[in-house]
């Protein structure tokens, strides 16, 4: 097995344990209140993701954020706000 399909698996076996972490957090910051995600990894060229959310709201999920790319929007409207970009580093 070469070391990039190692890699590649490596990263795909973490990718669970990684999400219940994002998973928590967000629901931390929320306040209790649970957010879908979508991650999406690229490793070596061959893109994993990982989500909370079921696979078809995940897509409309990634087909909503880039049809907000294509016409030019924000990826959040805290982008508008130059005020609060501090608190999201």
């Amino acid at each position: 097995m070469s070391d990039d399909v190692e890699k590649i698996n490596r990263v795909a076996v973490s990718l669970q344990t990684l999400a219940t972490a994002i998973d928590d957090y967000l629901t931390t910051v929320a306040g209790g209140e649970r957010q879908a995600f979508v991650l999406v990894v690229s490793v070596d060229h061959v893109q994993q993701y990982v989500s909370n959310a079921s696979r078809p709201d995940g897509v409309g999920m990634i087909e909503g954020l880039l049809e907000r790319w294509k016409t030019g929007r924000a990826d959040i409207p805290a982008h508008y706000n130059p005020d609060l970009k501090g608190h999201f580093r």
